[in-house]
Order: C-alpha cells, then structure tokens, then sequence
C-alpha cells in the first residue's frame, strides 16, 4: 500500500528580485510551470527591502546588479544573515570574481543568464542541498552534487528524495505522483511529460522508461516481464503495446 505524503512543490515559495521585466515574464512563467508559488515580485532596491524584512517565502532569486549597481550583494547578506533562508544570485557570468565578491553573503546557488528552464530548477534544488547542509555555491559547477535528487517541502522542513530510490512516475493530469522504493508517494506540481524532460536530470532519463500512457518506471526495479506486465518487487505494472518494443529494447529482451 502506498504512503501518500502531503508535500508538493508548489508549496516552495519564490521572492524574485529583478530589475529587467523580460528576465522577470520568463522566471515567474518558469517557477509557476515548475509548481513553485510565486510569492513577491520586485524590481529595485526601494521595492526589494520590504518585500524581503516581510519574510514570506522560502527562498528568494536575486539579481546581483540592481539598476546596474551590486546591490544585490547586501540584499543577499541580510536573507542569509539575518533571515537564515537560501537565496540564488541571478548573474550573466560566474567566475572567480563573482565568486570571491559574493562570498561574504553566503549564496546558496548561481543562476546564469541566458538559463533554461532545466537549469532554473536546477538551481532552486542546488540551494535547497547546499542550505540544508549549510554550505554556500562556491562555483556553478559545484550544482552538479545535487542532480540525483530534489527536495520537497512538507510542512516547515525539506525533504530530500534521491532519484535512485525512485520506482515509478505516476501521471495525474497536471501533477506527478512520486512513488519510491519505500512505498511513499509525493506528489508534485508537474506534468509527467515536464518531469520527464527536465526535471529529472539528464544523466539518470535513459533510466526511466514509459511503459504506458501513464505511468514511468525506473529499470532498476524491473526484476522480470510477464506477457504485459512489468513486475517489480511489490507490484506489477501494465505495459501496452505501444510501449513494449521500447521496452524491451532498453532491457536487452530479444524476442
């Protein structure tokens, strides 16, 4: 029987302070697709310290250079500093200049522009693991570490889930239920297509195999196909015929 927990993603909400509205349209389209709540939206330094001292949400996306100005330095000293919360600076280049300038106000990660949308959720989930093990993003790079799992946010904590303890994606409309090895069940604010394509790191998708119009399953967990099932270890799944071939192409089935 499946755990169902209460934790989506939207649940996450997102301050984001930047000073060019087209970069703003993009970002809040791209977190409200990713089911992150929205929560201030801001464009100077008058507007940002408001929104910011209300303390509203769980992380904030700040733009370094404020109308040109670094700004966003101390805006990101006072959120981590005084707030205790993961900020990302927005920047159009990380190198050792940024990285040695922005130091002293503890970033959790970098997002740089131009970004994809892979790369926005990337970042959001970097800041959540560096946070949570109260480090700071030393390079863009250092993001890497935390591809092979995101976080959920139930109740005031976050939860970490590794993609390797992941067996199933489960399609629900416009959400995603999240079923591991441990019959726990999240449920997130995408749709399973979106997960697919970019929420899931690039690294582990071939690893994830649709094997009906619903429904993803991690091969790691197919002990054995039976006619049109694949059978795990607590449960068999439907495979259609659409998706068979496929199937067991990826698994090496000759037949």
């Amino acid at each position: 029987m499946l755990n169902y927990i209460r934790g989506m993603q939207h649940d996450i909400s997102v301050l984001v302070i930047e000073d060019e509205e087209t970069w703003m349209q993009k970002i809040t389209y791209d977190l409200n697709h990713f089911g992150y709540k929205v929560v201030g939206k801001v464009s100077n330094l008058d507007e940002a310290l408001p929104a910011i001292t209300a303390n509203n949400f769980d992380i904030a996306l700040l733009d370094i250079n404020l109308h040109g100005k670094n700004s966003g330095i101390e805006l990101g000293k006072m959120i981590s500093h005084a707030l205790k919360k993961p900020f990302i600076f927005i920047t159009s280049s990380v190198h050792d200049g940024i990285i040695e300038e922005t130091a002293a106000a503890r970033p959790s990660a970098f997002l740089t522009k131009p970004y994809s949308p892979a790369s926005l959720f990337i970042s959001i989930q970097s800041a959540l693991y560096h946070f949570s093990g109260g480090q700071i993003a030393i390079a863009s790079k250092t993001q890497a570490a935390s591809l092979n799992s995101f976080f959920v946010k139930l109740g005031n904590k976050y939860v970490r889930i590794d993609w390797l303890n992941v067996v199933c994606l489960r399609s629900d409309v416009n959400h995603t239920h999240i079923i591991t090895n441990k019959g726990d069940a999240y449920l997130i604010r995408s749709s399973l297509q979106r997960t697919l394509q970019h929420i899931i790191p690039e690294s582990l998708r071939n690893d994830f195999i649709q094997i009906n119009r619903a429904e993803v399953l991690h091969t790691r967990y197919i002990e054995k196909i039976v006619g049109d099932e694949a059978v795990t270890a607590n449960q068999s799944f439907n495979i259609t015929d659409t998706y068979i071939k496929s199937l067991k192409r990826q698994l090496n089935i000759v037949s």
